[in-house]
């Protein structure tokens, strides 16, 4: 077997735009509507949804 390269991983912060934070915003204030989600999930789902963070394999 030959030995495989390690490839790095690449993580890159954009602006996120005015949509961007109108979902996530909308997307908290549901979450936080149902008592059975945990807040760190909000808050999680939140970030996510911002698109803000990308994060790919560098070849």
């Amino acid at each position: 077997m030959e030995a495989q390269k390690w490839r790095g991983i690449s993580i890159k912060w954009s602006r996120p735009a005015t949509p961007d934070f109108v979902v996530s915003l909308t997307l908290g204030y549901l979450l936080y509507q149902q008592p059975s989600v945990p807040d760190w999930v909000t808050v999680c789902a939140m970030i996510t949804a911002l698109r803000c963070i990308h994060v790919t394999r560098t070849v």
